[in-house]
């Protein structure tokens, strides 16, 4: 749009019902990710999330959606993603690129449209298009354009492996540890064992979610909903086969009985590409299995054409990836200044929930 986004005045509707020319608008859209497709939507419904899908419009042209989910938690409360189920970021899916001004007025005339029409009483969005990537990660880090436009804000942040080098030169700006154990873990014939057909998808997350338990065990932690077995066969079933990519793994012992070292699960889409969930058991960490497990992660995602990947924190061992740092806030808009906290609070809450629901399962 040429118009001064400041002058602009934009209109919105809630879709009840999303039918199948929205989802390919949405799948086709200038920053679509695999948040915003059908079936990320049928693996949120499966969890029992309320979706909210809302057309943004301009001189009364549909030029974008905003996705997110709803719930009522003594307040209205309207959440793009929802935490917990390994949804990283949603809210804007524009149809043409706009700029990061724009797209923070959107923001702003949005919520006080929801706010005015008692739809919301608080609005939590993090925006994969509004980020800030540095090669460094500062201790004093801000988002420039939200300070100005005094938008509250927490900052999250993670590494970003960009996928739009060559493979070659993905390979080389790895570690050269990562280089060493992927190329030793192929010598010594490690399998990497993909999961093509859906019929092998429950089978799969039979040994993930044993991968899983183990590393949640020496972690003493009980993990995220996301990573519970039932959701995780929910994930794979609804993003195969254009949105998933799964595999193990595999090595042999002395009597050729096959053995499972890792495994691990990416969900990918065109801007932008997770890493949801890895693990590999203990017993075999002297093998180096994550090593090849993540580069071959990074070179058939490549191969798929998929958006940068999100590696989902800055745990030090992603380090060897070479990525680049990456803030992404998540933005807070509320009724009462007093809400701002909900962010903090409320994952204080949840991960305190998570533990005690593992020691009662």
């Amino acid at each position: 749009m040429s118009q001064d986004s400041k002058q602009a005045k934009y209109q919105f509707c809630i879709i009840e019902h999303i039918d199948s020319d929205v989802w390919e608008t949405l799948e086709k859209a200038e920053d679509s990710n695999m948040f915003f497709t059908q079936e990320w939507d049928k693996y949120l419904v499966e969890l029992g999330k309320k979706r909210i899908v809302i057309s943004v419009s301009f001189e009364d042209k549909t030029i974008g959606y905003f996705i997110g989910s709803k719930l009522w938690a003594g307040i209205k409360i309207i959440m793009a993603p929802f935490m917990g189920t390994g949804t990283y970021t949603q809210g804007l899916c524009m149809i043409e690129s706009i700029s990061e001004y724009e797209r923070l007025e959107i923001y702003k005339q949005l919520t006080s449209w929801l706010f005015e029409n008692k739809k919301a009483d608080y609005i939590q969005i993090c925006d994969f298009q509004i980020r800030e990537e540095k090669k460094e990660l500062t201790q004093d880090w801000h988002h420039t354009l939200l300070d100005k436009e005094g938008i509250h804000y927490t900052p999250r942040y993670t590494f970003l492996v960009d996928l739009k080098h060559t493979e070659e030169e993905l390979w080389n700006s790895c570690h050269h540890n990562i280089r060493r154990y992927v190329n030793r873990g192929k010598k010594e014939g490690l399998e990497i064992r993909n999961v093509d057909r859906e019929e092998d998808i429950d089978s799969f997350v039979d040994q993930h979610y044993k991968h899983i338990q183990d590393m949640l065990h020496r972690k003493e932690t009980a993990g995220l909903l996301c990573q519970r077995k039932k959701n995780l066969l929910v994930l794979c079933h609804s993003l195969f086969p254009s949105h998933i990519l799964m595999f193990q793994i595999i090595d042999k012992d002395e009597n050729g009985n096959e053995l499972s070292l890792s495994s691990c699960i990416f969900a990918y889409g065109k801007t932008q590409s997770t890493f949801f969930t890895g693990a590999s058991f203990h017993e075999y960490m002297n093998r180096h299995p994550n090593e090849l497990m993540m580069w071959e992660a990074i070179r058939l995602l490549h191969e798929r054409n998929a958006g940068a990947i999100n590696l989902g924190g800055i745990a030090e061992y992603k380090k060897k990836l070479a990525p680049t740092y990456a803030m992404i806030p998540v933005m807070t808009f509320s009724k009462y200044k007093i809400m701002h906290s909900f962010y903090t609070t409320s994952k204080k809450y949840y991960a305190k929930l998570i533990t005690l629901l593992g020691h009662i399962r």
